[in-house]
């Protein structure tokens, strides 16, 4: 397993990617493996981030290295300790050993194996049902993941560089353009112009995502798209075929 684990560092594939949230939780989650499934979808419907889980993807691949893959790409790492399960708990070893930032998630009355243990390097959420696990959940990845404090920063320069626009209205269409991108794998100057409002905040948009490597140009100048850069994934990424 050593050897696995050194094997997989070394692909370039499996390098960090800015919207890529890796999610550890028990085969028998303390609530049912659907509504975790609808609280991933809504928030991928709501958000640029891809959410991974490792029944995610039916493969051939063995489960400790799509696990390590997906550790390995991710920029946040979200683990349900809910009850002590033995797997989450090493995956989360996993993501503490490479820096990732991660928090635990306990449903309200589940046992905690990590106690009242000070783990600064894992803040904690506490849910009740679906709706609160998605509204923790929410609001963490907006307060930590990279790609969306990326993009909630360029809406400050755009506004500043504008002066007439909302900035709240700006963060929404940058928002929107980059999920249409997540969704649609690429999007041209007029679906730009669509979602921004106007040809100058699109052009704004688009090159404030070029100049923070998001997003880069692809296709004649005529036809051209603008599609992700290597260090962002779009919303059907998967780990176990890519490497």
């Amino acid at each position: 397993m050593a050897q696995m684990f050194r094997e997989e560092e070394s692909y370039p594939d499996n390098g960090q990617r800015a919207n890529f949230v890796f999610m550890g939780y028990p085969y028998r989650p303390p609530l049912p493996k659907d509504d975790y499934g609808t609280v991933v979808k809504q928030l991928q419907e709501e958000l640029p981030v891809r959410f991974w889980y490792f029944l995610d993807e039916v493969s051939t691949a063995e489960m400790m290295r799509k696990v390590w893959r997906a550790i390995l790409r991710s920029d946040l790492s979200v683990f349900d300790v809910s009850g002590g399960n033995a797997n989450v708990s090493f995956e989360l070893g996993l993501a503490v050993a490479k820096d990732r930032r991660c928090i635990t998630m306990l449903k309200n009355g589940e046992p905690n194996p990590l106690g009242s243990a000070d783990l600064g390097y894992a803040e904690r959420m506490e849910y009740t049902s679906a709706v609160s696990l998605r509204e923790k959940l929410r609001e963490f990845v907006l307060a930590k993941n990279s790609g969306l404090r990326k993009l909630d920063a360029i809406s400050y320069e755009i506004t500043a560089d504008d002066g007439s626009t909302n900035r709240d209205e700006v963060l929404k269409g940058l928002t929107s353009l980059v999920g249409k991108i997540f969704n649609g794998k690429s999007i041209a100057m007029s679906g730009a112009k669509t979602i921004m409002g106007s040809q100058s905040l699109a052009v704004a948009a688009l090159q404030a995502l070029r100049s923070a490597d998001i997003v880069k140009i692809e296709g004649s100048k005529r036809g051209s798209k603008y599609v992700f850069t290597d260090k962002w994934v779009y919303h059907d990424h998967e780990v176990s075929g890519d490497v």
